[in-house]
């Protein structure tokens, strides 16, 4: 006898979906403006580096090429990750909002990011810097945090009633 039967049918736990959704959220800064405060404290003491082409050593950075490598792709493999997880109805809002959530941040990080490490590269001044980076706080910040609530308010009580165990900070 033989049994056949498709991925589809097997739906991802609840543990996977917080896993994938609500963990990954922490991967989000809660400040750019200490993101690049800590990356213009980096070019200045000369400690900003990322991995050189052996993968095995660390070589001297701009600000520019630092966040591309450690920002640009921050959620793309989580987001494809989201895309294809098998859930039930009840979870399906909550992949909505953390794809919505995840996608927002990335373009983020891709596209508003490498502005403010140009403009540490350039040398502009500190004020300058906290400026731009208070700016994308208090705009684009503002609406990112209102997209994780959103994905929260969904994925908290999804977990308690399926008996997914966490820890809330």
């Amino acid at each position: 006898m033989t049994l056949f039967y498709s991925c589809n049918l097997i739906n991802d736990t609840p543990d996977t979906v917080f896993q994938l959704v609500g963990l990954n959220a922490n991967k989000i800064p809660r400040s750019f403006e200490r993101v690049f405060k800590e990356y213009r404290e980096q070019k200045i003491n000369g400690k900003l580096k990322i991995p050189a082409s052996d993968n095995k050593t660390m070589k001297p950075a701009t600000c520019v090429e630092a966040v591309n490598y450690f920002y640009s792709n921050t959620f793309t493999a989580d987001i494809e990750k989201i895309k294809k997880l098998n859930v039930t109805d009840d979870a399906k809002p909550i992949i909505a909002a953390g794809l919505e959530l995840f996608e927002y941040a990335q373009e983020i990080q891709k596209n508003d990011f490498p502005k403010i490490a140009k403009m540490i590269d350039d040398g502009k001044s500190e004020e300058e810097i906290n400026l731009a980076a208070k700016n994308l706080d208090d705009t684009k910040g503002i609406e990112l945090d209102k997209k994780q609530e959103k994905m929260m308010k969904l994925l908290l009580p999804y977990a308690n009633e399926n008996g997914v165990e966490y820890k809330q900070l």
